[in-house]
Parts: C-alpha cells; structure tokens; sequence
C-alpha cells in the first residue's frame, strides 16, 4: 500500500513533515467529501436521495484526497512512500487482531451502557440509524464496505500514522498516543453532533491503536483493530439491536 510511484529516499534523509501536515490533510478530505456530497444534496442542504451511496461515495473521496494529500507529503517531506513515513500496510498475519478490536468495542459499549442508561441517552446517531434501515441490496453492500473497510485506513492513516508520529517528536510517547486518540474522538464528535457519548469508547480505541501503532512501526494491527470496532456497529445496525 506504498506511494504509487514513489521513488524511496534514503533512511536516513530528514523528514520535514509534521503536524500541520496532518491538518491539511484532514482539512482537504472533508472539502474532497463535501464536493463529492454534492450531487445528493436536495434544496435543504442535506443529502436526503440514496443516503448509503452517498455516504459512501463521500468516504472513497475522503479517504481518497487524505491518502493523496499524505503520499505527496511524504514525496516532498519524508523519506518518500506512505509505509516509511506513517506505517500504512496491511500483514494478514495480523488479521486477528480485528478479533480483538471487537472485543474491544464491546467492552467499551458494556462500560457505557450503565452512563447511557441512567442519562437516558439514544446510542446512536439518528442519521446512521436512518441511513442504514433505508440502506439495500448494492447500497447496503457499499455502505457496509465503506464503514468496514475504507473509513478504518483512511483514519488510521491520519490520526496514528501522521499525527501520532509528528506529535512523538513534540511530546513524550505515552502522551502522543493520548493527544492523538482524543483528536480522534473529538473529530468525530464535532462531525456528528449530539454523540458526544461516544468520546469515551473512541479514546479507548484511539489509545489501543496507538499503542499498537507504536510497538510495531505499522499501521497494520491499528487498521484491523480499527475494522473490528466498527464491524459491532455495523452487526448492531444489520441484526437492529
């Protein structure tokens, strides 16, 4: 999953990238995915014609424009692919470690339930909730496909690969992975308001990744981890739990 193209500079040469460039990169994906919105939005503002497609189609340009914007940065500032200068590669070897990113999400859903409860608080966002019961055939396919597979590299990529990275030059390890995982969560929230309860749970996997992230030099078990958190939604969504 290398830069296409890209010609490897020297282990050795400085790397120039930082920070900002993980917020450029950010910054460029949502303009990709807000253009790529745009033939699905109605006269309201909101996209209300084949919701699935267009949530998918807006990840495939999100993701798409993030990993660009990186393997250009990495060209120009790094040491040139996108696995030497943020990890990005998949090992099949460790592919169980989805295994445990379900774990994972459903111990953090059980540590929730008691606050979700006593707060009386709906555990999902409406407009996933709404999405996926209007989702189909294709469209259901693609959008599961979109949630399972494309959403986890683009993210893991930006937050634990470019920004973890970058924020390990600045701050001591254990607290670039804690800087990194609350980015994480905080992002997501400010993208989909009144899901703020899912901060806890997004730092938990923020943190696990990044440790992971970390130990191996890879963003391999970071991205399956990443994959098996979000397949508990996606069953919950798909069985109507």
């Amino acid at each position: 999953m290398d830069g296409v193209g890209a010609t490897p500079t020297p282990s050795t040469a400085p790397v120039r990238w930082g920070i900002p460039d993980a917020a450029v990169a950010w910054v460029v994906s949502l303009a990709a995915a807000a253009v790529a919105l745009a033939p699905f939005v109605e006269g309201d503002g909101v996209p209300r014609r084949d919701e699935a497609l267009a949530t998918f189609v807006a990840l495939v340009f999100q993701t798409g424009a993030a990993i660009a914007v990186l393997a250009f940065v990495a060209r120009s500032k790094g040491r040139g692919t996108l696995s030497t200068d943020f990890g990005l590669r998949l090992r099949l070897g460790d592919a169980h470690w989805a295994l445990m990113g379900l774990v994972l999400a459903g111990v953090a859903v059980g540590m929730l339930q008691p606050i979700l409860e006593l707060g009386d608080i709906e555990q999902r966002s409406q407009d996933v909730k709404r999405i996926f019961d209007q989702a189909g055939g294709v469209d259901l396919g693609l959008l599961v496909f979109a949630v399972l597979a494309i959403g986890p590299v683009g993210e893991e990529v930006l937050f634990r690969g470019v920004l973890l990275r970058g924020l390990q030059r600045r701050l001591p390890t254990g607290s670039a992975v804690f800087v990194s995982a609350l980015a994480f969560a905080l992002v997501h929230v400010a993208l989909d308001p009144g899901s703020g309860f899912a901060v806890p749970p997004l730092v938990l996997l923020g943190l696990v990744s990044g440790w992971r992230a970390v130990a191996t030099g890879s963003l391999s078990q970071s991205i399956y981890l990443h994959v098996g958190f979000n397949l508990l939604a996606v069953l919950g969504r798909l069985l109507h739990v």
